[in-house]
């Protein structure tokens, strides 16, 4: 008789709302060109806030990326992967010691302490859809749901940390931000 393997299940994922995230990468970008033309500073002249404008931009559109464009939650019969401001955190459910949502926080406590993050659910989206209205529930059920399962004796591993790529849209759209403050530059 030959043993079979369980077959690996597919990760269930929490991630941003993409479309909030891509539109603040434009606002960022069109911002940082609007902003550099709108000062000419008498002890820098404009190519220096030119500069700054165009550092700020690209300092918003790393925080974006960071916050905005990676999964936040990712999770299986084996375990689940936090990924924070810090990385990525993989524990297998018998690392897990609770898991709880609240409003929009995910928290899990873990032997080297709690680890926390966010899904969107806007407030106001809350107050017209039941679904989104119960999302932390829903959630927390699934996390439950799956620690229960591991508990109950699943061989399967964590699901693995993903690896995270800026997406190319981000590089080509700083590029234009950065191209358009030098257009201002030369049209100044």
């Amino acid at each position: 008789m030959t043993g079979r393997q369980p077959v690996a299940q597919k990760p269930q994922v929490i991630r941003p709302n993409q479309v909030i995230g891509w539109t603040a990468a434009v606002v960022a970008v069109v911002a940082a060109t609007a902003g550099s033309t709108a000062v000419d500073l008498p002890w820098g002249g404009p190519l220096l806030w030119q500069v700054f404008c165009g550092a700020m931009m690209l300092l918003l559109l790393d925080a974006l990326w960071r916050h905005d464009f990676r999964p936040r939650l990712l999770w299986n019969a084996g375990g689940l992967v936090l990924v924070d401001r810090d990385g990525a955190h993989r524990y297998a459910w018998s690392d897990v010691r609770t898991v709880s949502a609240r409003g929009n926080t995910i928290s899990i406590r873990t032997p080297e302490g709690l680890l926390q993050t966010h899904f969107d659910r806007p407030w106001w989206l809350a107050r017209l859809r039941p679904s989104i209205r119960d999302l932390p529930e829903t959630i927390q059920a699934r996390l439950r749901t799956a620690h229960e399962a591991a508990v109950a004796g699943s061989a399967e591993e964590p699901p693995p940390a993903p690896r995270v790529r800026r997406p190319v849209a981000l590089y080509l759209l700083a590029a234009a931000g950065l191209l358009a403050i030098v257009g201002t530059t030369i049209l100044t």
